[in-house]
């Protein structure tokens, strides 16, 4: 017993000396000159107190943080730059400082931390224990480290790495192997550092650094090489499986399968088309191990079996098959296996041999079905190419039942990352894996929720998940795009791998994983071959990394050791030693990148940063984004904080911190707001110092403003009043005007007769006038009024106003004079408006001249101006009384003579409108010599003219009777073939009373005192004219014209409007309506007599049109009115049963819509016919045309235009037109 016991020890203690004497596997990664290397020759590795790495090149000195290498050059300006670019050494000394050899041979260079730059030093001030290392001897450096039972130490021939194993002294010497990625890249190593975390860094003559972590963990690789019948067929992999003898078979892209033996032999199964016993495909898809041992071959191509006892392979016929792959494959308790293809789910029965499809239809809602798995409660899961998940349960009769559907939707939480579905795996706890491909997704069937964890944060891979295993400690292993990650299931804490730590590649294929049933080694397929390791042999790093921070940027602009950035310095040390920076308001936008000193992994390692008081949580990010930006920060404290972890996910307990001071703009400091505060409170005081003065100011000018607006609205009450008079006031004047006018032309003969009515005329014709200027002073207050403006001569238009005075002034002995600089005077003006004003001015020069006075007016013409001066001798306008006299309803003290005080007023408005000017000047002197002048200042240019008129209106005749002598009354040219009938519509009596009068000799005079009544009248005498007032109670005359013009049997009727409004507006209004006319009144009645005939003839001349447009075809005449489309109708009707002769009038009236009486009288009035004559007139026109023909007896004729008898429509015929019908038709 001993005896075996001995034995046995001595075996194990053999193998351990067998194992330890085994030399270390090391992997090398490389950095170079795509790096950031200034050059690939090394001389010097070492690193400092802080963390950094150190190298030395022939090019500058190098520092290295792991990602970003900083390069120190020589600079003739700058002393403290390094002395040489070419470095012999870099080594550390007793006390942490650098010290760097060069080529020059007088001077070291020890590097000062806190400035960032270099001391050059003579070579008797090296540290003693630095001396006889600083420099290399033949530029060869004589270095050895040891980790653990190895030794690595430089040959000094040939100064290539020699590895030694101190247990079985045993060397090997590393070269360079173009096969291996990870192999050394030069075989002539010009420096070794093994630092403090067990990174072994080489420096070599041509190719930079080697860097090698000897705790790495040991993953194992399967590659094809070209010259060897040992290694795979390809290294694009598809699939992965393992026999129960532990043979494992590889299943590549295009060159079939590679069997690797226990015993370490390759076999390779390829296509022969000329071979039954060859796979169907080289492209693989599936390879499966089922239950027996046996291996199952799903490729682009079909299913092949593989026996395990013979090897020999077997082809699956079957018509299902052909021209589909099969891209999965899943074993059944019952053995059975399903097949995931691109044309949904087949079985394979196992007892029959036979191949089952299934007709699923909306149940699989994609047929491509790329993975598939039978989970522990036999359920079938088919993951396809864009459809989700879909999960099947086999019924009794062999059927399938859809189960669940798992989808990606946008609308819901509870979803799939994505329908792509490229992986489903089970675990032992019964939660289910699947890889997506938009990441990685956990489904729990118990709650039937789905956990996206790929958007967890950035740790966890994102895009295509390509496989999902388990190893034996219940790790779950995904690979994917970006390497393979380990998760741990409880706490989802995950762990990622990539080709820093030694796989082959970080890209993988999907569904190429495998977990070894005997030696639990997990294998996975990429493009560059087969890595494969034991989980049980992953190594934790537990070193945490330390984080500094290397950079700082504002706007994006490095800063360095004392630079001014804005006016000053913000970094006195580097970045890594300062403990707080200062920032004020123009450092609007800072960056910060950090980087963790562990150099086993730099790429692996992962970050967490935070800017308290600004950032509510940590943010995730990798080695690839170590920058934190941040803009716009408030003023304020903030302190940005730095974790990381290393590549086995070990992450620092305590942050790397920065305290950020933000300083407030100099406008919103402290300081600034004690100035704002009493500024502040300077300006309240002001404020309630003037809001009293304000409040004071504006009860004065609220006061004074309530007395101008009593002043404005006096005016406005008094112009309104008088406005109003003057409408009310034109009515009598008509009454007098008129009658007047009859008088002198009944009386021609009486002289003394004749002076007395000129007398009332003139008071009537000047009562007109203060009326009219009423109404035009109100028109330019509300910017109504408008130039008419012409070219005339101002001598003329002068001599013509003072014309109307010589009469008045020779009663007087007023001495009236006119004076110009030229005989003529032409001058753009409205010739009617500048008239009025001189009336006005001479009128009152003759009111206060005294007999044997003298008034002169004076036109002259300085500059581009002329100017009209009114001088006379009367009594004198006091100086206060100079502006007073120009404002309505105002007169000066020293008036004799009542009047309106509206002259003056309207007189400076009419020039004001001119763009000119009226003044008023007057002197008096102690002799009783007294002189005033009114002057009338207008502009010859014609651009600075006021508003024109764009339609030309008078207002009433300012002298009624003057611009209509009875003697040019003129006489009517025409008679009216009949006497005609006149509707008056007048609410005043007398007004009404006096017109029918007046047209009761002439015509048939209707009266009706409103518009209701008026329409009424209208309709039931259908008068030939309509003579209507505009202002009247209940119906006013604009809607009474409205009304008729809008009715079918009145519209034809003329309308003529009076009215007191002369406004255009108005007119325009009544015109609108349909009036055919607008009289203003006070008017001339022989102007209104003769616009009234007027009417009545243009009414008459249409009956004439309307009687020549009655056609045999009434088609082709136009329609402009409702009378003529009323006519057009009547005609359209006849024409249509022209040929009854026993055409009814009333069927006529019913198809119009007119009453009998109503239609006589409309086409009475239209065309001067009876509805009998009319019907007749329509058919001898029609007669004409067929006889015109020449086609129809004359008899024929007669029948067709509805005659009965043909003697009587030869009588008709002739009748109308003076030859018969037999003579017309030879005509």
């Amino acid at each position: 017993m001993h005896v075996v016991k001995l034995i046995t020890w001595l075996c194990l203690l053999a193998c351990t000396l067998s194992c330890r004497a085994q030399f270390l596997q090391l992997k090398f990664d490389h950095i170079t000159s795509e790096n950031g290397l200034p050059h690939s020759t090394i001389h010097g590795i070492a690193k400092d107190k802080h963390g950094f790495m150190w190298f030395g090149t022939w090019s500058g000195l190098c520092r290295y943080d792991g990602y970003d290498i900083r390069v120190y050059r020589y600079d003739a300006n700058d002393p403290h730059s390094i002395v040489n670019n070419r470095i012999h050494n870099v080594l550390l000394d007793g006390r942490g400082d650098i010290w760097i050899s060069t080529f020059n041979e007088e001077y070291l260079c020890r590097y000062r931390y806190e400035t960032d730059d270099f001391d050059r030093l003579p070579l008797d001030q090296c540290p003693p224990e630095l001396r006889g290392k600083i420099n290399r001897r033949d530029h060869r450096l004589q270095v050895n480290f040891t980790y653990k039972n190895t030794r690595w130490h430089l040959d000094n021939l040939s100064t290539a790495l020699v590895e030694t194993n101190l247990l079985s002294g045993k060397r090997k010497t590393y070269t360079v192997d173009s096969s291996n990625p990870w192999s050394i890249n030069d075989a002539y190593v010009s420096d070794v550092f093994l630092d403090d975390q067990q990174v072994l860094w080489l420096g070599t003559y041509s190719n930079g650094i080697n860097r090698s972590y000897l705790e790495a963990t040991p993953f194992h690789y399967l590659y094809h090489y070209a010259d060897r019948r040992n290694s795979l067929s390809e290294n694009i992999i598809r699939s992965i499986s393992e026999d129960l003898q532990g043979n494992l078979w590889v299943g590549t892209r295009s060159k079939g399968i590679t069997l690797i033996k226990q015993d370490g032999t390759y076999n390779h199964y390829r296509h022969n088309p000329e071979s039954d016993h060859s796979i169907q495909s080289d492209y693989i898809k599936k390879v499966f191990c089922d239950s027996k041992g046996h291996i199952w071959i799903g490729s682009q191509s079909g299913l092949d079996f593989v026996s395990a006892r013979t090897e020999r392979v077997r082809r699956i016929n079957s018509p299902l098959l052909i021209g589909t792959g099969v891209f999965g494959i899943a074993e059944d308790a019952k053995t059975n296996l399903w097949l995931a293809t691109w044309n949904g789910i087949l079985k394979y029965d196992r007892r029959t041999g036979q191949i089952k499809s299934f007709d699923l239809g909306k149940a699989l809602p994609e047929p491509h079905v790329w993975s598939i798995l039978v989970d522990t409660k036999g359920q079938i899961w088919a993951g396809t190419e864009g459809g989700g998940i879909s999960i099947f349960k086999e019924d009794e009769k062999g059927g399938l039942k859809l189960v669940r559907r798992l989808q990606h939707e946008s609308a819901t939480d509870n979803a799939l990352s994505d329908n792509r579905i490229y992986s489903i795996f089970e675990d032992d706890e019964h939660h289910f894996w699947i890889g997506t491909g938009n990441g990685l997704d956990l489904y729990d069937p118990m709650t039937t929720k789905v956990i996206p964890l790929s958007q967890r944060s950035s740790l966890w891979p994102k895009g295509t998940i390509a496989g999902v295993t388990q190893d034996r400690n219940g790790f779950i292993w995904v690979s994917h795009k970006q390497g393979i990650s380990r998760i741990t299931k409880r706490t989802l804490a995950i762990r990622t791998f990539s080709k820093q730590d030694g796989l082959q590649s970080n890209e993988f294929a999907d569904g190429a994983v495998y977990r070894s049933r005997l030696t639990h080694r997990l294998y996975f397929g990429g493009n560059r071959g087969v890595s494969y390791f034991s989980p049980d042999s992953i190594r934790t790093n537990p070193v945490a990394p330390r984080v500094v921070f290397t950079e700082l940027r504002v706007f994006n602009e490095q800063v360095a050791v004392n630079q001014e950035v804005n006016g000053r310095v913000i970094l006195r040390r580097p970045l890594y030693l300062t403990p707080s920076l200062r920032l004020t308001h123009e450092d609007k936008s800072i960056s910060i990148t950090f980087a963790a000193l562990h150099f086993a992994n730099p790429a692996g390692n992962k970050y967490a940063y935070m800017l308290e008081g600004f950032d509510k949580d940590w943010v995730y990010t990798d080695a690839s984004k170590r920058i934190a930006t941040y803009s716009n920060l408030a003023p304020g404290d903030y302190t940005f904080k730095v974790r990381a972890s290393n590549s086995d996910g070990v992450w620092t307990t305590t942050p790397t911190a920065l305290q950020i001071a933000v300083a407030p703009a100099p406008w919103a400091s402290a300081g600034a707001y004690v100035i704002y505060a009493l500024v502040f409170a300077g300006l309240l005081y002001a404020f309630y110092y003037y809001i009293n003065r304000y409040t004071r100011l504006k009860s004065e000018l609220a006061y004074e403003a309530i007395l101008h607006e009593k002043e404005r609205e006096l005016h406005e009450s008094k112009l309104q009043f008088f406005t109003n008079i003057s409408h009310e006031i034109k009515t009598p004047l008509s009454l007098i005007l008129s009658p007047i006018q009859q008088l002198k032309n009944w009386n021609r003969d009486d002289m003394r007769m004749q002076d007395q009515l000129q007398t009332m005329e003139n008071n009537g014709n000047r009562l007109l006038r203060t009326v009219n200027q009423l109404l035009d002073i109100r028109r330019l207050e509300t910017g109504h009024e408008t130039l008419e403006r012409t070219e005339i001569d101002l001598v003329s238009l002068v001599d013509k106003a003072c014309s109307a005075f010589l009469q008045e002034a020779k009663r007087k002995a007023v001495n009236l004079k006119i004076a110009s600089f030229a005989p003529t005077v032409l001058l753009a003006v409205d010739a009617d408006k500048i008239e009025k004003v001189l009336y006005n001015l001479l009128s009152n020069a003759i009111k206060f001249t005294p007999p044997e006075g003298i008034i002169k007016i004076r036109i002259s013409r300085p500059d581009n101006d002329v100017i009209i001066d009114v001088l006379d001798n009367g009594s004198s306008i006091p100086p206060e009384d100079l502006e007073r006299i120009f404002r309505p309803f105002l007169q000066g003290k020293t008036t004799v003579s009542g009047g309106t005080g509206l002259g003056l007023t309207y007189s400076k408005s009419l020039i004001e409108l001119h763009n000119g000017t009226l003044t008023a000047q007057s002197r008096s002197h102690a002799t009783q010599f007294h002189l005033t002048r009114f002057r009338i200042t207008l502009p010859t240019n014609f651009s600075d003219m006021g508003r024109e008129a764009t339609h030309v209106h008078k207002a009433a005749n300012e002298s009624f009777v003057s611009r209509f002598p009875p003697s040019s009354f003129p006489q009517p040219a025409f008679t009216l073939p009949r006497k005609c009938s006149l509707l008056l519509v007048e609410d005043n009596e007398d007004m009404r009373h006096y017109l029918a009068s007046f047209f009761a000799d002439t015509y048939t005079v209707f009266e009706a005192p409103n518009g209701d009544i008026g329409i009424t009248m209208a309709k039931k005498h259908m008068p030939d004219i309509i003579i209507s007032d505009v202002m009247m109670p209940k119906t006013d005359g604009i809607s009474f014209t409205r009304m008729v013009k809008s009715d079918i049997l009145l519209c034809h009727i003329p309308v003529i409007l009076l009215t007191a409004r002369t406004l255009l507006a108005y007119e325009v209004e009544g015109l609108e309506t349909g009036a055919d006319d607008y009289v203003v009144k006070p008017f001339h009645l022989p102007i209104l007599s003769l616009k009234v005939r007027n009417l009545l003839l243009s009414r008459f001349s249409l009956q004439e049109k309307f009687k020549r447009k009655i056609s045999v075809e009434p088609l082709e005449m136009s329609i402009r009115s409702p009378d003529e489309q009323l006519l057009q109708k009547v005609l359209a009707y006849v024409e249509e049963h022209i040929a009854d002769s026993d055409l009814k009038i009333d069927k006529i009236c019913q198809s119009i819509g007119l009453s009998r009486a109503q239609l006589y009288r409309k086409m009475k009035a239209l065309t001067g016919y009876s509805m009998a004559d009319l019907i007749k007139e329509v058919r001898l026109k029609r007669a004409q045309q067929l006889l015109r023909d020449k086609k129809f007896l004359i008899s024929e004729v007669a029948y067709m235009v509805g005659f009965n008898d043909p003697e009587y429509f030869r009588k008709s015929f002739k009748g109308r037109y003076g030859y018969s019908p037999s003579e017309y038709a030879k005509q």
